[in-house]
Order: structure tokens, then C-alpha cells, then sequence
């Protein structure tokens, strides 16, 4: 028979109880602590009080609830307040959290800028396969704060007036997120203009392949914020259905790649979706109505917009059946910058209309097919074209679009070999392949037809973009982000990665080298991965010392290697983090610094945060980005080993290397 007891501070709970009901001081704010698997703690109505005191910041303190490491437990019906957390989990799975009241702990309305502590209403970290129900957790600091937790389903919950973040993902991927109200998530002082990047919603840190359903995210200092400040994205996840309207900066801002947006709202807030950064973004049948009119900050040189996709990336952008109506300035506004365009875009069966100034506003944008739309009356006109806008078409198109499919034939694509290329099955709405064919191949050539074979001179990254249109005049894209090798005669030598080893690791914290299969890897074999959380690693691999020899005598050689890279810290890799050194001994070799941000994406291309990139050292010859210098005298004759280290300024990484060659 399941006990009936009164709960006490610091008790802990190895069995099924159930609290009496009634109210209890925990005044030294020492909690509960569950230290079983597979039991039910019932709290029956019972509330139970820590020390703090609303309107005392200091006064707040300890953990209602804490858990490390069981499973299969219920805990339901439990009120815990003043507390600087309400409830904590880590490292758990199969937990059921259900109808308690976790509001009223720790919050800091006057915090200024940055996330501070993740405290408030309900932790849970490295925590799967779990029920969040039915609860509350109001007036706190964050509301529910997810930290690496993978496969739960949160339904039903309240988190609201939160001073920092209604509901907060780090890490945490194939959620399901349904029928929650997370609202004002705002802070803010009378008179402040941006809110301290308070938000109902923010995710990020590969926060990927979650669904997020049927929420009210309103009246934040942003509704939903996907955000990459360390570079790394989330992407995969699909909203569908949620509310984010009356923000007072953006209803939707989403600086990441590859998110499905169907059936939103962005309404009444300074921008509905600001989306700048979100290549491969599907929009479908949202709102974005009466931005810019109750609150307008930070206009842009034309005005405050229904959905800006600007200011950063947006390859490969799809927006069908949305309405744009009644916006402040501009509908929709679209462009980055000269030389990396927006580009490749369909923007097809939109009603765009009654917006202030234009309808669409283009600047440094290419390859946009508009067709299908409304788009009238707006008050500058429909479609404005700024500077450097190219290779628009605008048309009728009616029905259901085809099914765009590129795929790539080649397994290691190289340059000055044949790349070949197929969108055969491709199909148009009725199944059939009636279809127009176009190939943007990256390079500047353009090819029509469905089958494609192309040669790139020179290996690097390349955007390859398809577009099939069908014969209503509707159209969908698909792209292939291409890793071109160096052709074999260009390669002196082949570094081979499988002899590759630790030589140093400064502290001694953690590092792990390993081989990987990761599947979108670039050279021959298997990629080398580097997990780590210290601040310098070095790694080492034999080479011939007449390649080196060879290397340096010859003008323009390079050392050229593919990298893949993810750091949890903003900022984590400092300017000068990666070094090449060809090393005789430990005292005499000559070595290149990074003199640029190597491992700063912005200076290589949007698709480097989640992608390959190709890094090439110049070992003779001009030494643009790097700075050479030798250590001792070595014997250019004698230089059998290659080193590469990086430097960190904190926090766990991830590096991979493929394709490492002297050219």
C-alpha cells in the first residue's frame, strides 16, 4: 500500500508516496530528492514553499525537486514555489511530469542582456522518452528549459510571463512540442527598444528535428528565436499551426537552415518572420499581417516588413500560399549582399497585398521565380527591383506544384573529371514528368536539361540548384551541396588519416580521436574526428619527408584539407586557432598560423556551419590569411611529420578532416 506522508526538507524518495495534502516551509530550501526507479510520487495538492521571496532576487535558492540518473518515474500533482528551481531532472528516461505547479521560483525582471542561469520553473537535462503535461510553471525566470534531451512529448503545459525564455532547446532534438501556451517570454523596461533577446521560444546548438505544434507563443521580446550564435544550427524542425504574433521585435527570427514553416501567425509585432540566414527554409500557408504598426524597431532602409529575409543567407528558399497583408513598409523583402546573392528562390500562389510601400522589395538577389500570386495593392507598387537583381521571372501558374529531385551520380566528384547529375525523378502533381528542366551548376553555367554531366575546373564547395517547372507553370527546387576534390594528377600526396594520433592535449581535460562514417563526408575512406573540451590539441601524422621537401620547392604549393567543425561556446575558436606545422622534431619545424577566423563561418559560406569546407594552407608563394615562421633550424629535407593543432577558448568541439593532400 502506497504510503501517505508529509514531505520534509532534504527527504528523500525511494518508493511510491503520497504527500498529505496541506502547505510546507522548506525555509533552508533544501528539497526532495527521488533516488529510484519506476516509483509514482503523488503530491496530492501539496505545496511546498522554499525561502525565496517574490520581488527578492538574493532570496532565492535550491531545487524543489532533483533527480540524477533514474527512470520510469511519475511525479504529478506537486506545487513547489520559491525555489531558485522548481524541479530538476538529468540523466534520465521514461519519466511522466504531470499537472504541477512549478511557478513563482526565481525570476529577475531587470536582468540585463545575456541568458544568465538555467533556473526557473523545469530543468531537464540528457533527459528522453518522457510525458511533460499539464503544468504550470508562470512567473519565473526560464520556464521549461530543455538541455540535450531527445524523443519527449510536452503537451498541454503553461509557461508564461517568463523574464528570460518561456521554453529554451540546447542540444535537444526529435521533441514533439503540442498545445502549450509559452507567452510572454519578454523583458523589458518602459522606453527599451530591444528586450535584452528575451524570447517566449529560443533554440539552438543543434536543436534538430523537433515538431512544434499548435502553441501560443505571443507577447514575447521575440516569439520563436532559432539562433546560432556559436555556429551551430538547428535545423530540421517543422512548425506548424503556433502563434507568435504581437512580439515586440520579431515574431519569427530564424537565423538557421532548413526549417518547415506551415499554417503560423507573425502578426502586430516590428517584423513578422525575420529570416536572414535561412537557406533551404519552406514556407507554407503562414500569416504575416500588421507588422511595423503597433511597434516598429529597428527598421531596415525600407521600413519594417511582413517576413525580411535579409541581412544574411537564403539559398534555396521556398514560399507558397502565404498572406502578407496590411505590413507597416514592405510585404516581403529579400537580398544579402553583392557577391553572395539571395538566390534561387520560388515564391509561388502568395497573396502579397495592402502593404504600405512595395509588395516585394529585391536587392542582391538572383534566380527568383514568382508566379501564381496576388499581389496588389500595395502602396510604392508590387515588385520593386533594387541593385543587382537578376534572373527574375514573374508569371501565372495555377494547381498543384511538381516534386523536384537532384540527385548526384558521381560518389567523389573531382575536378576536371565528368560530374554527372540527375533530376529523372523529378515529377509533376499528377505523377508524370512533364517537366522543364533548369541547373544553376554553381559555377556560373546554367544547363536544361534533365540529365546533366559537368566538369568543374577547380575543386572547392559549389551551390548547385535545380528547378523543374510543370506545364501549369508551378515549380519546386532541390539543390546538392557539392564537395569537388582535386583531380588526382593534382594530388602530390595522400596524408593518411588513419595513422593519425594525439601528441598533446593541453590540459588534459578531454579528447577523443576516432574515425568517422559520417555520411556527407568528403574524401576517400573515413573521416578523422576530434572531440574535445580542452583549450589546445595537437595531432600528428607521418609523411614522407620528401614530400615536404618537394612541397616547399616548389611555387605555389598547398596543403590542402576538408574540415567539419561545431563549438557549444560563442566564440569558442579564437582568430588564430588552427596551425599547420611541418615538423623535423619537437624544436625545429616551420609552421603557418591562421591569421583570419579559420573556423569562423561568415568568412566561408552559410552551408559551413553544418557542411564541409575546403581549407587550403599555402606552404610556398603568397601567404595570404596565414603567417609562416620556423622554429630552431630544421632540415627542410627532413620534415616527417605533419601537425595540426587547434585552440580553444572553452567548451566541448568537434572537428572532422577529410581529403588531406599536398597539391
Amino acid at each position: 500500500m502506497t504510503k501517505v506522508i508529509q514531505p520534509y526538507a532534504g527527504m528523500i524518495i525511494t518508493e511510491d508516496v503520497v504527500f498529505e495534502p496541506g502547505e510546507y516551509s522548506f525555509p533552508n530550501s533544501k528539497g526532495l530528492i527521488i533516488a529510484a526507479n519506476g516509483i509514482t510520487v503523488d503530491g496530492n495538492g501539496a505545496i511546498i514553499r522554499g525561502r525565496g521571496k517574490i520581488g527578492n532576487i538574493h532570496s532565492y535558492d535550491g531545487t524543489g525537486l532533483y533527480s540524477n540518473g533514474y527512470h520510469g518515474v511519475t511525479v504529478k500533482g506537486l506545487e513547489l514555489h520559491g525555489f531558485k528551481t522548481g524541479m530538476k531532472i538529468t540523466n534520465g528516461s521514461g519519466w511522466v511530469i504531470e499537472n504541477n505547479d512549478l511557478s513563482d521560483n526565481y525570476t529577475d525582471p531587470d536582468y540585463g542582456w545575456g541568458d544568465g542561469e538555467s533556473v526557473g520553473a523545469l530543468m531537464l537535462e540528457r533527459v528522453s522518452d518522457s510525458v511533460i503535461a499539464g503544468n504550470r510553471g508562470n512567473r519565473v525566470w526560464n520556464g521549461l528549459d530543455l538541455k540535450y534531451a531527445e524523443r519527449n512529448r510536452i503537451t498541454g503545459n503553461i509557461f508564461s510571463h517568463c523574464t528570460n525564455v518561456c521554453l529554451k532547446l540546447w542540444g535537444s532534438s526529435q521533441n514533439e512540442i503540442d498545445g502549450n501556451v509559452m507567452s510572454y517570454g519578454i523583458r523589458i523596461a518602459p522606453g527599451e527598444v530591444h528586450a535584452r533577446d528575451s524570447t517566449s521560444v529560443l533554440i539552438e546548438s543543434g536543436s534538430n528535428d523537433n515538431r512544434i505544434l499548435n502553441n501560443d507563443f505571443t507577447y514575447g521580446g521575440d516569439g520563436v528565436f532559432i539562433r546560432s550564435l556559436n555556429g551551430f544550427v538547428s535545423t530540421g524542425n517543422y512548425f506548424e499551426g503556433n502563434d507568435a504574433s504581437y512580439a515586440h521585435n520579431n515574431a519569427w527570427e530564424v537565423w538557421d537552415p532548413g526549417n518547415v514553416f506551415v499554417r503560423n501567425k507573425g502578426n502586430h509585432s516590428s517584423y513578422g518572420f525575420w529570416l536572414g540566414g535561412s537557406c533551404h527554409a519552406v514556407l507554407i500557408e503562414n500569416e504575416a499581417a500588421y507588422n511595423g504598426l503597433r511597434i516598429a524597431n529597428a527598421p531596415e532602409k525600407f521600413g519594417n516588413a511582413g517576413i525580411a529575409v535579409v541581412n544574411g543567407s537564403s539559398s534555396h528558399f521556398t514560399m507558397r500560399r502565404n498572406r502578407i497583408h496590411h505590413n507597416k513598409s514592405v510585404g516581403l523583402a529579400i537580398g544579402y549582399k553583392e557577391g553572395y546573392e539571395a538566390s534561387h528562390w520560388i515564391i509561388e500562389q502568395n497573396e502579397i497585398t495592402d502593404n504600405d510601400t512595395y509588395g516585394i522589395y529585391m536587392k542582391h538577389a538572383k534566380q527568383l521565380y514568382i508566379v501564381g500570386n496576388r499581389i496588389t495593392g500595395n502602396g510604392s507598387g508590387d515588385i520593386h527591383q533594387d541593385i543587382n537583381v537578376s534572373d527574375v521571372i514573374v508569371g501565372e501558374a495555377e494547381g498543384e506544384p511538381p516534386i523536384a529531385r537532384a540527385d548526384l551520380l558521381t560518389e567523389r566528384p573531382r575536378a576536371r573529371y565528368a560530374v554527372q547529375f540527375d533530376a529523372t525523378a523529378s515529377r509533376d502533381a499528377s505523377g508524370g514528368s512533364q517537366l522543364t528542366y533548369r541547373w544553376d551548376m554553381g559555377d556560373g553555367t546554367i544547363r536544361e536539361t534533365a540529365k546533366v554531366e559537368h566538369i568543374y575546373e577547380q575543386a572547392g564547395f559549389y551551390r548547385v540548384g535545380l528547378t523543374v517547372i510543370g506545364t501549369n507553370g508551378t515549380a519546386d527546387l532541390d539543390w546538392i551541396d557539392l564537395n569537388v576534390l582535386h583531380a588526382a594528377e593534382q594530388i602530390k600526396h595522400r596524408v593518411d588519416v588513419n595513422q593519425a594520433l594525439l601528441a598533446a592535449v593541453v590540459p588534459n581535460h578531454s579528447a577523443v580521436l576516432t574515425r568517422s562514417d559520417d555520411q556527407t563526408r568528403s574524401g576517400e575512406g573515413q573521416a578523422l574526428q576530434l572531440q574535445a573540451a580542452s583549450s589546445l590539441v595537437r595531432l600528428q601524422l607521418p609523411i614522407p619527408a620528401e614530400t615536404s621537401a618537394l612541397a616547399l620547392s616548389l611555387n605555389g604549393s598547398e596543403l590542402s584539407f576538408w574540415i567539419k567543425f561545431s563549438h557549444e561556446t560563442w566564440g569558442g575558436f579564437p582568430s588564430s586557432a588552427f596551425t599547420v606545422r611541418l615538423k623535423q622534431n619537437d624544436s625545429q619545424y616551420v609552421q603557418w598560423v591562421s591569421a583570419r577566423p579559420l573556423f569562423e563561418w561568415t568568412q566561408i559560406a552559410s552551408e559551413a556551419r553544418s557542411g564541409w569546407s575546403n581549407i587550403r594552407t599555402p606552404l610556398t608563394g603568397e601567404q595570404t590569411g596565414w603567417v609562416q615562421s620556423h622554429a630552431g633550424h630544421p632540415d627542410l629535407n627532413e620534415l616527417s611529420r605533419l601537425e595540426l593543432q587547434i585552440a580553444s577558448c572553452g567548451g566541448n568541439f568537434t572537428v572532422l578532416f577529410d581529403e588531406i593532400v599536398f597539391v
